[in-house]
């Protein structure tokens, strides 16, 4: 029984002591205590931070790198830029007004879908939707005008009119957009400050409700949207067709009347030479024939646009001048030349497909620089004739 008690009386006395030893801790809590807890939730806390830290070092980088990375590859890069949309759209004045529209816009709803979801983004994610943001709004960046270069002086290109229209009414968009979305945010801020118990007397009609994020980009895109019927409306003809390259039946220069006997268009050039890789990389040909009042000549005139002017010129390079268009008949007389993004081919002989005299030679060609000088001349908006000169003139003085 002593042992016994013995036990029970050092099992007191352990609790005795722990009770004790609880209440020393309890009245001097452990120095380290606090540090430690702060230690280990410090990583925690300092994450969203550093990411953030990150995304503004990244933004300051950008702000002073565009202007510079503009001026480096901003020529070469809006060449590209307009040349692939060249070729995408044929350009026609519809489709590089969207091609320009597309520039800006596509930019923009991207920023703000991203910021309207970006608490929803994980880590990773960020700096994945910051990367692919860059070279977008440096895209955009590009075609912004200066104090000194307004919009016309950026762009190139037959259909560079088109274009400036398309970016012009999608800068026109992104104001609607962000007044629409700044409507939005008040609205949303005043549904916040109504107090929980009275936010369902308050009245519909109102338009206070709270909105989900993907109504940031879908408000944005309407606004943007509504802005590219405008510039479709407004985007000039681009004369990339048989019937806005070549509007006129008939025409007259230095007395001679010349008359359109035919006329057509098509995407692509195969059949203008009789290899087509030749003119590999081309977007549209036109073709027309014309006869002249002032002798048997007739013009056949193949227009082969190009995405840019040095593919134009490139493609050209190796041409010989007496390259001779695919499936003619008889002797003709044959000149390639370019003119801006166009390679022109054009073949001039008698109608009855005889061999051309060396005195019949001056007249002939006369009459296809004629042909030539009036479709450069639509292509430009400057109709300028002909000087006759080095014995080619009319046959008629």
């Amino acid at each position: 029984m002593r042992k016994f008690k013995g036990g029970r009386g050092r099992s007191v006395d352990l609790v005795a002591e722990a009770r004790a030893d609880a209440e020393r801790r309890h009245a001097h809590p452990q120095a380290d205590a606090g540090p430690r807890a702060r230690r280990g939730a410090a990583p925690t806390a300092a994450r969203p931070a550093h990411t953030g830290a990150l995304l503004g070092v990244l933004l300051v980088l950008g702000l002073v790198a565009f202007p510079i990375v503009s001026v480096v590859i901003g020529p070469a890069s809006r060449e590209r830029i307009e040349g692939y949309a060249c070729a995408v759209t044929g350009c026609t004045g519809p489709g590089m007004a969207t091609a320009g529209w597309l520039l800006i816009t596509v930019p923009f709803l991207y920023v703000v879908t991203a910021v309207a979801f970006w608490s929803r983004l994980p880590g990773r994610a960020r700096t994945a939707v910051a990367v692919v943001a860059a070279p977008l709004v440096l895209g955009a960046y590009l075609f912004i005008p200066s104090r000194r270069r307004d919009l016309d002086d950026l762009l190139d290109g037959p259909a560079r009119y088109a274009t400036a229209t398309g970016i012009t009414w999608a800068w026109a968009g992104l104001a609607l957009a962000l007044l629409a979305l700044l409507v939005v945010a008040v609205l949303a801020d005043t549904r916040k400050t109504v107090p929980a118990e009275r936010r369902r007397s308050v009245p519909a009609e109102r338009g206070k409700a709270a909105l989900p994020p993907v109504w940031a980009p879908l408000v944005a895109a309407g606004a943007c949207l509504a802005m590219l019927g405008v510039a479709l409306g407004r985007a000039d003809p681009v004369p990339v067709n048989a019937e806005l390259a070549f509007p006129e039946r008939t025409f007259t220069v230095a007395g001679d009347t010349l008359t359109r006997t035919s006329a057509d268009d098509q995407r692509g050039c195969a059949g203008v030479l009789d290899d087509d890789e030749r003119l590999a990389g081309c977007v549209r040909t036109v073709r027309g024939s014309w006869t002249t009042d002032d002798s048997d000549a007739v013009v056949r005139l193949a227009a082969v646009l190009f995405p840019t002017e040095d593919a134009a010129r490139e493609r050209r390079g190796p041409l010989r001048s007496g390259t001779a268009q695919a499936g003619l008949d008889g002797d003709t007389a044959d000149v390639v030349s370019t003119s801006k993004s166009w390679v022109l081919f054009v073949s001039v002989g008698h109608a009855d497909g005889r061999a051309i005299d060396r005195a019949d030679r001056g007249h002939l060609m006369w009459a296809a620089s004629q042909v030539v000088y009036r479709f450069i001349g639509h292509q430009v908006g400057l109709l300028v004739a002909p000087t006759p000169k080095d014995g080619i003139g009319p046959r008629t003085p």
